[in-house]
């Protein structure tokens, strides 16, 4: 019985754990550069890296909150690459690799 919920247990833990990008893909958009072609190619190698695009996200967040998107910023902090969302009474940070809610803020009225 101990090695069943000791098993369960990993297996959720495992589960909770949010995709994060590799080191050389998070190394690929970190840049110095304040050059317009360079912030470009940046932007890119962020869209090429992430997997939820912007209508799996939107259904996504239709599906968590109820409601519409009324802004979203692809970003990352350390390995998560996320979407910052928001919509008209939450505040979402949804990972762009597999699609968790890392984060849900109801705002105040």
């Amino acid at each position: 019985m101990k090695i069943l919920f000791a098993f369960s247990t990993l297996i959720l833990v495992l589960q909770a754990q949010s995709a994060e990008m590799t080191a050389r893909e998070h190394m690929s958009i970190h840049n110095s550069s304040s050059r317009p072609s360079v912030q470009l190619q940046t932007k890119q190698e962020v869209h090429r890296i992430h997997k939820i695009d912007e209508k799996q996200l939107a259904q996504l967040v239709q599906k968590e909150t109820k409601e519409a998107i009324v802004s979203e910023k692809l970003t990352h902090r350390g390995e998560i690459l996320y979407y910052d969302v928001r919509t008209a009474n939450y505040r979402l940070e949804v990972n762009a690799l597999d699609g968790t809610v890392l984060k849900r803020v109801k705002k105040d009225d």
